[in-house]
């Protein structure tokens, strides 16, 4: 059979493959070995007796891809609560995956960094996305100030301009006053010459009268 490098791979051959994986042989060399080019080939094989035929690169990458969606499945089900996701090879991944130290040999240690180097970029994630949403406060509390800006200063303008025509308004009254007082003022001096010349005139006939001859 010829590999098939870029064939799905059906649920009956990753059923078989994760059957061979849970061997507990197969998991003891996966966490002892540092170099694991051997075991993946031997998976490869056993595949092969079951009639698939897989290359041990695409053996580690297909073991590599479950767990990456068995880590992002159990971390949402342990955070989410109420909403939980499912995925077919859940149980079987956490029957091989679910009680094993992370941190054995060198499939252990990929995992920590993988699982570390996956909290770290959601951590990044959720930073920039606090990041984002305050900038979005801070721009909608600077729209208000200058809303508030613009409003403060409308005022002040109305305020300002109510002054002035109180002002002009106040200067026309005194005008108005003053034009008033200065009319008064003629009109009574008028009439203060007017009755001194009256009072002039009777004392000069006065003195033109003669004096009674005796």
């Amino acid at each position: 059979m010829a590999t098939r490098k870029n064939t799905p791979w059906s649920n009956e051959e990753v059923q078989t493959f994760l059957c061979l994986v849970a061997e507990e042989r197969i998991q003891r060399e996966l966490d002892g070995a540092t170099r694991n080019e051997k075991v993946y080939q031997e998976i490869s094989e056993l595949l092969s007796t079951h009639g698939y035929n897989r290359t041990f690169q695409q053996c580690r990458e297909k073991l590599k891809k479950l767990k990456s969606d068995y880590r992002a499945v159990k971390d949402h089900n342990g955070r989410s609560g109420s909403n939980r996701k499912s995925w077919k090879w859940y149980e079987q991944m956490d029957g091989i995956y679910g009680h094993r130290p992370a941190s054995n040999g060198r499939e252990g240690g990929l995992d920590s960094a993988t699982s570390l180097l996956e909290s770290l970029m959601e951590d990044g994630r959720r930073k920039r996305k606090r990041e984002q949403e305050h900038l979005t406060v801070l721009r909608e509390m600077q729209t208000s100030d200058v809303e508030q800006l613009e409003l403060n200063r409308a005022q002040r303008e109305r305020h300002l301009q109510m002054a002035l025509d109180d002002a002009a308004h106040a200067r026309e009254l005194e005008a108005a006053l003053r034009r008033e007082e200065m009319a008064t003022m003629s009109s009574f001096n008028q009439a203060f010459l007017g009755t001194l010349s009256q009072l002039v005139q009777a004392l000069n006939r006065r003195d033109a009268v003669p004096p009674p001859l005796d």
